[in-house]
């Protein structure tokens, strides 16, 4: 009976170990902003909880590590020197010795973005640390103008009025003032996009959504569709901060295979890969079904496999264009579709 449960216990911790990785690839995760840090300011031992809490719904089960950052650092600063010796630990434990595949959600896109940059000048061994690919969810690598919106009602500066300071409050929790602006400095546009320019070997994939939360309070103040959050010239790693409806110039969010207004060039190495018109930014990253998904870059290889399974065929509600969506894709949330596609 002992040897049983004993086998049980190891067939347990097999399945377990397994899991936490993608097409065998160790899983490493970094968070996007957390508002409440700006009002809390937890110590490292908190925070390192609260990252590992914010991925708790979908992915945690499924990686290895979860690096954590302080939402009231700046990327240059308190965030980078927390960020990096992170990676010196993966490095010095091998953890990403034969590649590793990190998952970024929202301000984790331009939190590694800048850490991917800064390998060399932290004397990390490529032998004992490879990154494949990186999956970026929400991605705010190119900033949002909610940030923008934010950091005026703390400061007082332009001109505030109460539908800007109720949207803001709806997003972070409370209203900020200047002492509570933290990582939103950075994530103004101009900023993002003048953070760890220069071109990188990593390939990161691209996966969007459209949809709405906080009431839908804070997509007036956000350029082009967005998520709610961040905007699509963020999310899709267009080269510049212009308004767009889509990842794609030939396939619109909602999968209509028809001309969409979309960016001409994308930052370098960056492809979108996923577009969900009903997927809210918190709901990218969690097991929450949000309608059907449309593809953009498939059938191919960065990094990682990309071959989802389509269908494409017209309906009415397109006005009898070919709309192109993931075979089944609404059973399941964007994260599902994605781990279960790429892990093969």
């Amino acid at each position: 009976m002992k040897t049983r449960v004993l086998i049980l216990l190891a067939a347990l911790c097999f399945s377990v170990g397994a899991q936490a990785k993608l097409n065998g690839k160790n899983v490493v995760l970094v968070h996007g902003f957390q508002p409440a840090d700006l009002a809390d300011r937890p110590d490292a031992n908190q925070q390192q909880i609260n990252g590992s809490n914010y991925w708790q719904d979908y992915w945690r089960s499924r990686a290895e590590k979860t690096l954590y950052w302080p939402s009231t650092g700046r990327i240059s600063g308190q965030i980078k020197d927390t960020v990096r010796t992170q990676i010196k630990s993966l490095e010095a434990s091998r953890t990403c010795a034969a590649g590793c595949v990190f998952v970024t959600h929202s301000t984790g896109d331009l939190v590694l973005r800048d850490a991917l940059t800064r390998l060399g000048q932290w004397g990390v061994n490529p032998a004992d640390f490879k990154v494949i690919a990186v999956l970026d969810f929400a991605g705010a690598g190119g900033g949002t103008e909610l940030a923008d919106v934010a950091v005026n009602v703390a400061n007082g500066s332009g001109i505030i009025n109460a539908v800007q300071k109720a949207a803001v409050e709806l997003f972070m929790g409370f209203t900020p003032t200047p002492s509570t602006i933290g990582v939103l400095h950075d994530l103004r546009p101009a900023a993002a996009r003048n953070i760890a320019r220069s071109n990188n070997a990593v390939p990161r994939l691209r996966f969007v959504g459209e949809g709405t939360e906080y009431l839908g309070a804070t997509k007036a103040f956000i350029k082009g569709s967005d998520d709610s959050v961040v905007p699509m010239h963020s999310a899709c790693g267009a080269s510049s901060n212009s308004s767009y409806d889509s990842c794609s110039r030939s396939v619109r969010v909602n999968g209509q295979v028809r001309s969409a207004n979309g960016p001409s060039s994308l930052f370098y190495n960056h492809y979108a890969v996923l577009m969900g018109e009903s997927t809210a930014h918190s709901e990218a990253i969690t097991n929450a079904r949000s309608g059907d998904f449309t593809t953009v870059t498939n059938n191919t290889t960065k990094g990682l496999n990309i071959d989802f399974a389509t269908k494409t065929g017209k309906t009415w509600w397109s006005w009898w264009y070919n709309v192109r969506v993931v075979k089944n894709g609404s059973n399941k949330s964007m994260s599902a579709n994605v781990y279960d596609t790429l892990n093969n």
